[in-house]
């Protein structure tokens, strides 16, 4: 949007002087602006002319202006509305039109920013920007200050002065993309009154446009609409209240609901909470596709039906499930190919790879930091599952990636959070207006949408708690945007989150079992054999059932076993009521016995018999008697078998002694094609020591350079060969 101007723009005034102003800067200071601007830097310039006219381009003076905080941009437009495009302007002036001291650390910090970025040159005292910069300041979604605008206590009267029709208009106009209000045709006359009513306080403008017109708040009005009322000695630089640790007891009035506060240790706590859920549900997935994978679709990707049977089987949220998959997918630990389950086979689905089973069987620290990473960089961005797709349709689920680069945009999201203090809880409302801060101009592309979509993401990752970053979200973004941090680096900070393992259990009358945190693995296994999960996190819920008991039976576990199991884990006395269960399921486990015949049953009771051959199980098998106490069916002994289970029987299967065996479905796996995590930046950037070696070269080409002058008189100059003065069309003699 564009900004008032204190004096008139010349385009190219002063403009041959940046080459200049650039050759005498040190060869440390030339590192560090290669390094913050690494575009113009790739491939490396030839001289230091050439390195001028790069950082003069609009699309490297956009890409800069990318990096910029709200502080930063807020003085660079508020340079750009006192001519520094057309000359140099004294620093101090634009330390005054922002309202602070010239020294404060705040405005210090931006100018030294921008210097570094050279979006600022010139003399140390004073700030000019070449054209270009300007321009790109003109279209930024910035309002610089303006002479005589109500600050401080003239603020407050105006602001307590307007009515609620007037402050409605200024807050949605102040939260939206730009701040910039169109007030075209279809605005309607209260509208319309309301931004007459605001500029009537001094708190905005209205500008003509060749669209219509427009309303703009003040400099100070917006900021206030977005963040709440100012403490006293706070300025437009400096961080809003929601950035300091205990937020909740200090919120302003008017600003929203009360965002919790907690310690660093409890949010990495909380994270690890977070993550232990995380992994029983990346568990139950790749379980459900183990046995049956997900088909893909002609055009790519899984469609929504097979995202309702894959949540409905694994027992996770629909809207949840796109995450699961697509993290699991950038692990590597599900991939699509072709594959059988037993003698069924599959063409192109998505199914486990075997790198699922090596996961598996790590430690949980390890398994969630393959998981954070895996998220960090991948391409896709989940949350857009089900969104429309221009010309028609949705994205799918594993597609083809979708909109912008997902991976910059959890980096801006998170080193957002991360910018605030490690205590900092701004609620979910603000968030946007947190990520604004940080990032201005990505902001004003994005919308709000993908901030609280990536935020409720990092939340089921366990990197984010309510609106607060944890200490593994503070080291994703402790490095540049095009650095990320290695499983040993993260391994360490993720295992202190987590709780420790526990060896004891609380058994229950209502058949469930507490886990008051996550077991042993010894433990683990046997209580997932034994009980199902209801609900994982810090304690874990187990619920006994006859069918899970009969899945402990089936592998070999004994009544007696299971007795002494619960006896020995429970701090509480075993229930009755349990051991009532486990006494009749064995009692009634393994009367009947399957083998192969395809398969065969045995009973010694010729009721059961009788019971099995009135059942549905007869015509779905092929079962048929060929004694009163044995039958044989055409199905495979497993499919037998659980066919009698659906009816209510309570088989086993026995081999050829006699002796009970443990049958499970084949697992479908695949054989990846490609490392399931992408590097997050293609091409590698340059090292300060190439860059030094950059420098020294361009110096030396200029210097070459200079040595010739301008019209090459430095270089000797070879006298022409006879057989190029001769005069044309004569033959030599």
């Amino acid at each position: 949007m564009s900004t008032s101007r204190t004096t008139p723009r010349h385009p190219t005034s002063g403009e041959p002087d940046f080459p200049t102003w650039l050759a005498g800067l040190p060869d440390e200071t030339l590192v560090r602006l290669c390094e913050r601007r690494a575009d113009v830097a790739t491939p490396p310039p030839a001289s230091l002319g050439v390195l001028a006219s790069r950082l003069r381009l609009p699309a490297s003076t956009a890409r800069a202006l990318g990096t910029l905080t709200w502080p930063e941009l807020l003085v660079l437009s508020t340079a750009a509305a006192l001519g520094a495009d057309s000359g140099p302007v004294p620093i101090g002036a634009v330390s005054e039109r922002l309202g602070v001291d010239q020294g404060d650390a705040a405005f210090r910090a931006a100018v030294d920013t921008l210097r570094d970025l050279a979006l600022f040159w010139g003399e140390i005292t004073h700030a000019r920007i070449v054209p270009v910069t300007g321009a790109a300041v003109d279209a930024a979604p910035v309002t610089a200050p303006r002479p005589g605008e109500p600050v401080g206590t003239r603020l407050d009267a105006a602001w307590s002065g307007l009515s609620d029709r007037a402050l409605g208009v200024l807050t949605a106009v102040a939260r939206g993309r730009s701040p910039a209000g169109s007030l075209g045709p279809a605005a309607s006359e209260t509208v319309r009154a309301a931004a007459a009513e605001l500029v009537e306080a001094g708190l905005a403008s209205v500008t003509a446009t060749g669209d219509g017109e427009v309303v703009v708040p003040r400099a100070h009005a917006l900021d206030r609409a977005r963040h709440g009322a100012r403490s006293s000695g706070s300025s437009l630089l400096d961080l809003p209240w929601w950035s300091a640790s205990g937020t909740g007891s200090r919120r302003p009035a008017g600003t929203g609901a009360t965002a919790g506060t907690s310690s660093g240790d409890s949010i990495d706590a909380s994270g690890g909470v977070a993550a232990l859920d995380l992994l029983h549900r990346c568990d139950a997935v790749i379980a459900t596709l183990s046995l049956h994978p997900a088909a893909t679709l002609k055009a790519g990707g899984v469609g929504v039906r097979e995202l309702r049977r894959i949540a409905r089987s694994a027992g996770v949220g629909e809207a949840e499930l796109p995450l699961l998959l697509e993290v699991l997918a950038a692990a590597g630990l599900i991939a699509v190919g072709d594959t059988d389950v037993g003698e069924t086979g599959f063409d192109s689905v998505w199914a486990p790879t075997e790198a699922a089973d090596v996961w598996a069987a790590r430690d949980r620290a390890r398994r969630w930091a393959d998981l954070v990473l895996a998220w960090w960089s991948m391409p896709r961005a989940p949350w857009r599952v089900g969104s429309e797709i221009e010309g028609g349709g949705t994205v799918p689920a594993l597609g083809d990636p979708v909109g912008p680069p997902a991976a910059g945009e959890r980096d801006r999201v998170l080193r957002a959070l991360s910018g605030l203090e490690p205590g900092a809880a701004p609620g979910d409302e603000l968030v946007p207006e947190v990520v604004r801060w940080f990032s201005p101009m990505w902001f004003s592309r994005a919308g709000s949408r993908p901030c609280s979509e990536i935020v409720a993401e990092a939340r089921r990752l366990g990197l984010v708690v309510g609106t607060t970053a944890t200490s593994a979200a503070r080291l994703l973004v402790s490095g540049p945007p095009a650095a990320t941090p290695s499983v040993d680096d993260l391994e360490p900070v993720l295992s202190a989150a987590l709780p420790e393992p526990v060896s004891e259990v609380i058994v229950q009358a209502d058949l469930t079992i507490l886990a008051p945190g996550p077991l042993v693995p010894e433990l683990a296994a046997d209580f997932e054999l034994l009980a199902d999960v209801e609900s994982a996190g810090a304690a874990t819920t187990y619920r006994v059932t006859e069918t899970s008991l009969r899945r402990a039976l089936d592998s070999g576990r004994t009544a007696a076993g299971i007795r002494e199991l619960l006896a020995r884990t429970s701090v509480t006395p075993v229930p009755q009521s349990l051991d009532y269960l486990i006494e009749d399921v064995a009692r009634r486990h393994g009367r009947l016995r399957a083998g192969a015949a395809l398969s065969f049953l045995r009973c010694d009771d010729p009721s059961l018999v009788a019971q099995v051959l009135g059942s549905p199980v007869v015509e779905r098998c092929a079962v048929r008697s060929v004694a009163p106490t044995v039958l044989i069916s055409q199905a495979r002994p497993l499919d037998l078998v659980e066919a009698l289970r659906e009816h209510g029987f309570a088989p086993v299967v026995e081999d050829t002694s006699g002796a009970v065996v443990a049958l499970t479905r084949p697992m479908a796996r695949v054989r990846a094609a490609a490392p399931g995590r992408a590097r997050r930046v293609p091409t590698r950037l340059a090292t300060p020591s190439e860059l030094r070696t950059a420098i020294a070269a361009m110096r030396s080409a200029d210097r070459v350079r200079a040595a010739r002058g301008p019209s090459g008189a430095g270089t000797p100059v070879r006298p022409p060969s006879p057989a190029c003065t001769r005069p044309r069309g004569r033959a030599p003699r």
